[in-house]
């Protein structure tokens, strides 16, 4: 498989009209409750809440705890073309979209955010060292103890693909590293085909301590109407 190239504005075009109703249904309820305020206080002009979103898309989910839980996001994509798309159609003051530099650290304070999460990208990152990379940023970013949520696809991406398409991805299980297809429906019923690896549990769960994090659960989102397991939840937190 050729590696998805993200940053292609043909396929920040197509990505930006995926149908999310399986993640607002299925991972945003999950998230929520872990990074936002179990307390609102709602002071004028302040949220209560400074999320970092690593791959963020657009920013639909930004925009939906800006509007239901008071919390400002920075939303970070590697794509100048999804982020133009964001900023015309999902705008919000508390919405701070931004690139990461050129060597891949992120330009934010260090403790700048209250919480973190990444939704579906460590599984398009091939290399453990970028993941690495990846994840000591957020942890520079984040105050201590601050939650981080990861969502990754369940069951290797197989039950993600029979869920949303009614067939697996692949004939054969991955082996650790190796590429697999993820498919995203669009809202014209149309599959966007983008490239997904492969990385056991205990590599995530070595470069999470490796980083500075702590793990404390991984559980599956099962989705009980479909039967299946879309979605994975790691929560860890900043040491």
């Amino acid at each position: 498989m050729q590696p998805t190239r993200w940053t292609d504005p043909r396929l920040a075009a197509a990505y930006v009209t995926r149908n999310d109703l399986l993640d607002r249904d299925t991972a945003w309820p999950e998230l929520t409750t872990l990074l936002t305020s179990p307390e609102p206080r709602r002071g004028l002009g302040r949220p209560d809440a400074i999320v970092l979103e690593l791959g963020s898309g657009p920013g639909h989910y930004a925009r939906y705890l800006a509007d239901n839980h008071w919390t400002a996001t920075y939303a970070v994509d590697i794509s100048p073309a999804i982020h133009r798309h964001g900023e015309q159609h999902i705008r919000d003051a508390w919405i701070h979209r931004t690139l990461p530099h050129r060597d891949g650290s992120l330009p934010l304070r260090r403790c700048q955010c209250t919480a973190a999460l990444a939704h579906l990208l460590l599984c398009h990152i091939r290399q453990p060292a970028h993941i690495l990379a990846l994840l000591t940023e957020t942890r520079r970013a984040l105050r201590p103890n601050a939650p981080l949520a990861l969502i990754e696809p369940g069951d290797f991406g197989r039950d993600f693909q029979l869920l949303r398409y009614g067939h697996p991805n692949t004939d054969t299980e991955p082996r650790p590293g190796e590429p697999y297809p993820i498919d995203y429906t669009l809202t014209d019923a149309t599959r966007l085909r983008t490239t997904a690896y492969l990385h056991p549990p205990q590599l995530l769960a070595d470069l999470l301590k490796r980083a500075g994090f702590h793990l404390d659960l991984i559980k599956p989102l099962p989705l009980p109407s479909h039967g299946g397991v879309p979605f994975t939840l790691w929560i860890a937190h900043a040491e």
